[in-house]
């Protein structure tokens, strides 16, 4: 009887740690580029509700072009880093 017990207890407790990281990882950017966060209330401005997230109406603005980097610097995985 202690075993099933345990047992029981262990399998809720990974049953609720699933959930919670399921459910922290599910506001994340669309494939669309529109941005999400998770929702407290009311969603902000220029946001609406879907689900649990707050979805923004436009997607996010992307750079566009090169980018460049100051004299006697490169860029290196997306930062400007010192040369060599």
């Amino acid at each position: 009887m202690i075993r099933f017990a345990t047992v029981a207890a262990l399998v809720a407790v990974a049953f609720g740690a699933a959930d919670d990281a399921f459910a922290a990882g599910s506001c994340r950017p669309t494939r669309d580029g529109k941005d999400r966060m998770e929702r407290s209330g009311g969603c902000p401005s220029g946001y609406v509700v879907r689900g649990a997230c707050c979805e923004s109406v436009r997607p996010i603005s992307q750079p566009t072009g090169p980018h460049t980097c100051p004299p006697g610097t490169m860029l290196r995985l997306g930062a400007c880093v010192p040369r060599p």
